[in-house]
C-alpha cells in the first residue's frame, strides 16, 4: 500500500529524460488516435449499445461502412 492507502502502482518518472517522453506518443501510436481510434470507439460504443450476437462482424462492418464514408469524402474534397 501506498501513503494514501491506495494498492494502484504508480510509475516513477523522476529519472525520465525529456527526450524519453515524446507529446503525443510514438508516431505508430499519433497515427493510430488520429486514424483510428475514433472511428474504433464509435462502432464499439454501437456494439455495446445493441449488443449483437455475432459482434466481430458488427465491428467489422461498421468500420468498412465508416471507411467507405470517409473515402467517398475525401473524393468529394479533390473535386
Amino acid at each position: 500500500m501506498d501513503v494514501n492507502g491506495s494498492n494502484t502502482p504508480t510509475a516513477d518518472l523522476s529519472g525520465a529524460s525529456a527526450t524519453q517522453v515524446r507529446p503525443g506518443g510514438a508516431p505508430a501510436r499519433v497515427y493510430l488516435n488520429d486514424k483510428i481510434v475514433p472511428h474504433l470507439l464509435e462502432g464499439m460504443k454501437s456494439v455495446a449499445r445493441e449488443q449483437p450476437s455475432d459482434p466481430l462482424r458488427v465491428l467489422g462492418e461498421y468500420l468498412i461502412q465508416k471507411s467507405d464514408e470517409l473515402e467517398g469524402d475525401a473524393k468529394k474534397e479533390t473535386e
